[in-house]
Formats: C-alpha cells, sequence, structure tokens
C-alpha cells in the first residue's frame, strides 16, 4: 500500500485541459507492474489520504476493500449553519444534471434512469456558533461529488465550494478554498490486520480553523465511534 497526502488543487487523473495531475506522476515509478495503481479518487479540490497499490495484485486487493465497503474514510468539512440532527446517515439518489453552462450533481429520483443510490453519514463536532460546523463526513458509496452535493441537498454546503454553494455560504467562505479534508482511512490488510492511515490537515482547512476558531483537537479519532445513528 502506497499512501499520499494529496495536497488540493491536484488532479488524480487527466481530463480535458488537465495535463498536471497524479496518474502522470506516477510514471516516476517506472511503466507495466512497476508503476502504482490508483484504487480510489478525490476530488481536484480536495485534500487529503489517497491509496495506490503497489502492484496489480494490492490495487486488486484495495480496490475490492472499496467496492464491499470494508475500507472506512472519514473526511472533516467546515459546512454552513447548524445540521439538525447533529448526527445521521443521507440517503439520496444522485444524477450529474446540465444547470446552466455547468454540469452538476444534484439529488434525483430513484426511479431516474441515471439515478445512483448515495449513502453518507454525517456527525457534528464543534459549532462556531449558527455560522458554522465542523463536521466528520463518511460516504458509504462513492459518487461523484457525493458529500459536496449531499450536504448542499440538506441545506449545509460545504464552505469555499465553487460549485456546490449558495449566497449565504459563498459570503461564509471569503477568503477559503474548499474546506473538505480525507482526515483518514482505515481498512484490512492481509499483514497487519487493521490499517489506519490519517493525513495531516490542509494550508486550505488550516486557514479555516483559523477563522472560524476550530480545532483537530476537538475531534476524536473515530467521531462515529459512539454516533447514534439517525436517517434523513
Amino acid at each position: 500500500v502506497l499512501a499520499l497526502n494529496k495536497p488540493a488543487g491536484l488532479a488524480v487523473q487527466g481530463g480535458t485541459k488537465t495535463t498536471h495531475h497524479i496518474d502522470k506522476l506516477l510514471s516516476a515509478w517506472g511503466e507495466g507492474v512497476n508503476r502504482p495503481k490508483l484504487v480510489h479518487r478525490l476530488d481536484r479540490d480536495t485534500s487529503g489520504v489517497l491509496l495506490l497499490g503497489k502492484t496489480p495484485a494490492a490495487a486488486a486487493r484495495l480496490s475490492g476493500s472499496f467496492a464491499k465497503r470494508k475500507a472506512q474514510k472519514t473526511y472533516w468539512a467546515i459546512v454552513q449553519g447548524n445540521p439538525h440532527p447533529v448526527e445521521g446517515v443521507i440517503e439520496l439518489h444522485l444524477a450529474k444534471r446540465g444547470v446552466g453552462d455547468r454540469e452538476l450533481v444534484v439529488p434525483a429520483e430513484p426511479k431516474d434512469k441515471d439515478a445512483q443510490p448515495a449513502e453518507t453519514e454525517f456527525v457534528s463536532i464543534s459549532r462556531a456558533g449558527p455560522r458554522v460546523t465542523f463536521m466528520a463526513l463518511r460516504p458509504h458509496t462513492g459518487r461523484t461529488h457525493q458529500l459536496r452535493a449531499h450536504m448542499k441537498a440538506i441545506g449545509h454546503p460545504i464552505l469555499g465550494d465553487p460549485k456546490y454553494s449558495d449566497e449565504k455560504s459563498t459570503q461564509l467562505s471569503e477568503g477559503l478554498k474548499l474546506q473538505l479534508h480525507a482526515r483518514s482511512v482505515m481498512l484490512p490488510h492481509p499483514s497487519v490486520g487493521m490499517l489506519f492511515i490519517e493525513a495531516p490537515i490542509s494550508p486550505e482547512l488550516k486557514a479555516g480553523f483559523a477563522k472560524f476558531g476550530f480545532s483537530e483537537d476537538e475531534a476524536d479519532q473515530d467521531p462515529f465511534a459512539k454516533k447514534q445513528i439517525k436517517r434523513r
């Protein structure tokens, strides 16, 4: 297993007008079986833990852990407002839709042809009055922009998000980049049992913490351990 602390602003894979990305940088290890393999993705503006398989066999095992939900990913985020309830699970199908000149991921009816089931667990960690909340998010599925779309859908968009924001969150986000960080991953490993990997927070999230008075020490290593699940 190879773990990276991906910086915000660096794409994981190439695309239209994207020539600088992690997949391209992996060529430095060589090609063929020597080249590490991507097993999951992070959005360009999301920082934090990104796992790769050092060999094709390792990549297949890691991919299987994500596909079978054996890997637990925990994200830290700063969102607009104070979610109620303070903990629970968001279950909303998502689909890609053209909105103006952009493509966004939005809630969809389960019967819609392109709708995909999506599930996100959440828990509030700390509040800065009624304005913002420091939260932990855990995706149970891996849809494009899932966390960002789900938080926008329940009325609490992630701050600093240029795509999934509203007027109030834009005002609160002044001077901030996307406040979303892949804090940790825990998954089974054939040699060491459960493997826990944690990424130090990014400069972008540090700026959000400083602006609103949050601290890393407010969060347990597993913020979901004592959670009473409520669905919405």
